[in-house]
């Protein structure tokens, strides 16, 4: 419900986003030219934004049933607590791989430093997840370095007037 929440709450900032295009019209062709690039820009981080937790969603089942078990005191005992940490593992090592494989669309070449430097955060937090899984698994390290990669793309947002939002919380659930 929380995901859809979210979904929901940025398809309105998406379409805010494209309703700002109809007024910039009306400048001059050097302001429509920076107006056009604005929005677009607007819109293809939005939609790059929100396509970061669907990819990641897609692969993580796995290790949030974990996480929850875990985090409820309800993790099972003996060989079935192994298999559910194996999967766990393999989950959070692929969903490292699917933030790693994640292509950064041309319209934010001028934040691109700062977006690879967030997805190498989270592919980080997921290896750090998979390692963790075999252990007590405390995911706390994890979490803060997911933390750091919302942070760099919230500051992103808010560069071009969205508002901020948690990708960690809506894969975690």
């Amino acid at each position: 419900m929380k995901k859809l929440l979210l979904v929901g709450a940025a398809s309105a900032l998406f379409l805010g986003a494209c309703s700002e295009e109809n007024s910039a019209e009306e400048t001059t062709a050097t302001s429509t030219e920076t107006a056009e690039k604005e929005p677009n820009a607007k819109q293809e981080l939005m939609r790059f934004y929100m396509s970061i937790p669907q990819k990641i969603n897609a692969v993580d089942a796995d290790l949030n049933a974990f996480e929850t078990a875990q985090a409820k005191g309800e993790l099972p005992k003996g060989e079935e607590l192994e298999k559910m940490k194996e999967a766990a593992a393999a989950a959070a090592a692929e969903a490292g791989t699917v933030a790693e494989g994640i292509e950064i669309p041309e319209a934010l070449a001028d934040h691109k430093a700062d977006i690879e430097g967030a997805l190498a955060s989270i592919k980080e937090s997921y290896s750090m997840k998979a390692d963790e899984v075999s252990k007590d698994a405390s995911f706390e390290a994890a979490n803060e370095k997911f933390v750091q990669a919302d942070e760099t793309l919230n500051k992103l947002l808010e560069e071009q007037g969205l508002a901020p939002s948690s990708i960690l919380n809506e894969v975690s659930n």
